[in-house]
């Protein structure tokens, strides 16, 4: 996953400072999505007895991966504070909404790690709270999916905007 970590990048190609930004979001957003899928999606290897010969999900892989990706859009809004003086106006609306976003995808990210180390103590045995716990976990964490969402479409709206 590249993230532009200056400026220069900006300078040194023919792409905006927000054409880099939405980029850098697709990234992140691929990346939060393949270990949602690997979390929840069905797929038939997962079911008996096939889930005795394929290996499961690599749930420490997944919480490793999660704080990752937080640190890369925490970066990113670090990007946009260091660099929105240097943008057009037609980009501002787009820059302004984009931190919000970001907020929103760290939060996720955090709750799918919450998940999926419940998942990982469930595997280790290690003693849990239980159905209910879990459930709070998975509620929190399509709260924080909807915000997600809703974050993104004020992102694409206003990147549709400044097109």
């Amino acid at each position: 996953m590249y993230i532009s970590p200056t400026m220069s990048d900006v300078k040194n190609s023919e792409k905006s400072l927000s054409t880099i930004v939405f980029e850098n979001l697709k990234e992140l957003l691929k990346a939060k999505n393949a270990a949602h899928e690997s979390i929840f999606k069905f797929h038939w290897k997962k079911l008996w007895p096939f889930n005795l010969i394929w290996p499961q999900v690599d749930y420490l892989r997944i919480i490793r991966f999660m704080g990752e990706v937080k640190e890369q859009a925490i970066q990113q809004k670090e990007f946009i504070a260091r660099n929105k003086n240097k943008a057009s106006t037609e980009e501002l609306a787009f820059l302004n909404a984009v931190p919000d976003y970001l907020d929103a995808l760290t939060d996720s990210c955090d709750k799918l790690a919450e998940v999926a180390q419940f998942k990982q103590n469930i595997l280790e045995k290690v003693p849990h709270h239980g159905a209910f716990s879990f459930k709070k976990k998975l509620d929190a964490y399509a709260k924080a999916q909807d915000h997600l969402v809703r974050m993104g479409a004020f992102v694409q709206v206003h990147w549709m905007e400044k097109k």
